[in-house]
This record gives structure tokens, C-alpha cells and sequence, in this order.
């Protein structure tokens, strides 16, 4: 019976501190807090203001705005003027090594591998106006009794892929150019 009591005594207990609290979080004696803002928007605009057009004090201030801003026209039309499709290439190589991009992050990465991302191989959908190299096939003319079913295609070699060649090529000259023979 003891154990009774003081199960009740507590639940008792536990109910009383539970209405308290809430008589106390719920009363309308608490005034509502009201909010300013602190910062009013003609401080904003001045603030933005000294970022666009900014105040300075010496020459050496002048310098060095100078070569902020020639840095940041720099980066700018760096990344302005990388090719779509190698765009894409240095982002996701910044991706896998910060998992975040920036436009800095982008120019230095791309600045950074610059000759190997000029020396990619285009891709395989792009059409043979946009690339650099001349594709022309060369039919060997028949020669009687001999059956002739293989058609060579001669690619003119772009410069950079002269030394890395594709499996299947040769190397050779036609017409004083060096280029690639694919056998097919």
C-alpha cells in the first residue's frame, strides 16, 4: 500500500509542476517583444555604395584598387572565354576535389592544367565544321581480278594529337602534312 501512495504522490506532484509551468509560460504579464531593425536602409545603400565606388585616401590605395580590378577583369574574361564542353570538364574536376565551385576556383583549376584541357580530344558528337581536323576518303582504284572491299580514311592530325595517337592509327605524310590513317 506504501508503494500505492507514492506512486500517487508523485504523479500528484509530476501534475501540480506541469500546470505551473504552464500558467507561467502562457501568462499575459510577458510583453511581446518588438523587433527593429538596426541597420536602416539608407546604411545599407551608403555601404553599398563605398563597395562600387570606393573612397581613397593615397596613391598607394589607388594601386592597389587598380590591381584588384584588373585581376578580377582578368578572371572574368578568362572564364568567359573557356569552351563550353571544357567548362564542363573543369567544373566537375573542382567538384571532386572541393564539392563546391567557384569562378575563382574554375579559372585557377583551368589556368593551373591549362595544356592539358587545350589538349583534350573533342567530343564525340561534335560535327566536323566546329573541329579541327579534315576528314577525306581515300577509295584505291580497282585493279581487275583483285576484290576490294577496305575503305581508308585519312584525318589531317591536329597538332596536339600527333604524339598521343588513337589505337588504330598510323602515322604518315600526305601532301607534305603529317597525318593519321584509320583502317577500317
Amino acid at each position: 500500500m506504501k508503494k500505492f501512495l507514492y506512486g500517487c504522490l508523485i504523479v500528484l506532484i509530476a501534475a501540480a509542476l506541469s500546470v505551473a509551468a504552464n500558467v507561467a509560460l502562457s501568462s499575459c504579464d510577458n510583453p511581446v517583444l518588438k523587433t527593429t531593425p538596426t541597420v536602416k536602409t539608407a546604411d545599407v545603400q551608403l555601404c553599398l555604395d563605398s563597395i562600387v565606388n570606393p573612397v581613397l585616401g593615397s596613391y598607394s590605395e589607388a594601386l592597389e584598387l587598380q590591381e584588384e580590378l584588373q585581376t578580377n577583369a582578368f578572371i572574368d574574361s578568362v572564364f568567359c572565354s573557356i569552351p563550353k564542353e571544357t567548362l564542363k570538364n573543369v567544373t566537375s574536376v573542382v567538384l571532386k576535389k572541393l564539392h563546391y565551385v567557384t569562378k575563382d576556383d574554375i579559372v585557377s583549376e583551368f589556368m593551373t592544367n591549362r595544356q592539358i584541357y587545350d589538349n583534350l580530344p573533342p567530343p564525340d558528337n561534335a560535327s566536323n565544321a566546329t573541329s579541327s581536323t579534315s576528314t577525306t576518303t581515300i577509295t584505291p582504284t580497282p585493279i581487275p581480278g583483285v576484290v576490294h572491299e577496305e575503305t581508308t580514311t585519312v584525318t589531317e592530325a591536329p597538332p596536339t594529337r600527333v604524339d598521343n595517337k588513337p589505337s588504330g592509327y598510323k602515322d604518315t605524310t600526305i601532301n607534305g602534312k603529317h597525318a593519321l590513317i584509320q583502317v577500317q
